[in-house]
C-alpha cells in the first residue's frame, strides 16, 4: 500500500513539473497561430521591356482566412530604362506571434531592339553527355541574357541549369559567363566561372539563330558536354 502511495505522489509531483516547464515555454503565445501566406500572381521570372515603367501583375496574403494583401511591403521594383536582372520581394505584415510571410519575383528587363538579349527557356531535350551516356535535362530552366557596356552579354548560367535548378545545388552551381556574338551568329564564351567550385569551362562552342531567337550550345565542363538549345522568349 505504502508504495502505491509513493508512487502517486511521484507521478503527481512530475506532471506538475512537466506542466510547469511548458508553461514557461509557451509564456507570451498565443494558443492559436495564424500563419500568413504569400503568393504572386502572374510570371516569374517576368520579362519587362526597356522604356516602359514597371506594373506589378500583382499578390494575395491571406492570413487567419482573411485577405491582408494591403498589408504587403514590396521592396526592389525594376528600373525600366536600364537592361538588368532584379529581384522584388514582398513581405506580409507579421501576426500577433511575431510571424511573417515573403516571397519573390525576378524581373528581367531587355531591350527589344537587341535581337540578343533577354530571356531564354532551355529546351528540355538538352541533355549533359558524359562518359558516353546521354542524361536529358527533362525540364525548362530560364537562363538571363544582359548585354554589357562593353558589346558583350552577361550569361547568369552557361549550364542551363544543370546543377542551379536540375540538381538543386542554388546560384552559386551555376556557370556566370561572359559571351559574344558575331555578325554571322557565332557565340564565343570569353569568360566563365562556376563559384561554388572555383572553377571554369573546358571547351567550347555554340551558334546563334536571330531569326528564331535560339542558341544552340555545347559547353564542355569538368569532362562532360552539356549540349543545349536556349529559346528566347517573346518581349511583349
Amino acid at each position: 500500500m505504502k508504495k502505491n502511495i509513493f508512487f502517486a505522489a511521484m507521478l503527481a509531483f512530475t506532471s506538475l513539473g512537466l506542466s510547469s516547464c511548458g508553461d514557461k515555454e509557451t509564456e507570451g503565445l498565443s494558443r492559436i497561430t495564424y500563419y500568413p501566406t504569400i503568393e504572386i500572381q502572374g510570371d516569374d521570372p517576368y520579362v519587362m521591356a526597356k522604356g516602359s515603367t514597371w506594373a506589378d501583375p500583382g499578390y494575395v496574403s491571406i492570413m487567419g482566412g482573411e485577405d491582408v494583401s494591403d498589408k504587403v511591403t514590396v521592396k526592389g521594383a525594376p528600373d525600366g530604362t536600364t537592361s538588368g536582372d532584379f529581384t522584388i520581394t514582398y513581405t506580409t505584415t507579421k501576426n500577433e506571434d511575431g510571424f511573417d510571410a515573403s516571397a519573390t519575383r525576378r524581373v528581367i528587363v531587355a531591350d527589344k531592339a537587341d535581337a540578343v538579349e533577354g530571356l531564354y527557356w532551355l529546351d528540355a531535350s538538352s541533355y549533359r553527355l558524359r562518359q558516353g551516356a546521354k542524361v536529358a535535362y527533362g525540364a525548362s530552366y530560364p537562363i538571363a541574357v544582359i548585354k554589357r557596356a562593353d558589346g558583350n552579354y552577361h550569361v547568369d548560367d552557361m549550364l542551363g541549369g544543370w546543377y542551379y535548378y536540375r540538381a538543386g545545388y542554388g546560384v552559386r552551381y551555376a556557370m556566370e559567363a561572359v559571351i559574344s556574338v558575331a555578325a554571322d551568329g557565332t557565340v564565343s564564351l570569353l569568360a566563365s566561372q562556376v563559384p561554388g567550385w572555383g572553377d571554369s569551362h573546358d571547351d567550347f562552342t555554340g551558334t546563334f539563330d536571330a531569326a528564331t531567337g535560339t542558341f544552340t550550345l555545347n559547353t564542355v565542363y569538368a569532362g562532360m558536354d552539356f549540349v543545349q538549345t536556349w529559346v528566347k522568349q517573346v518581349i511583349e
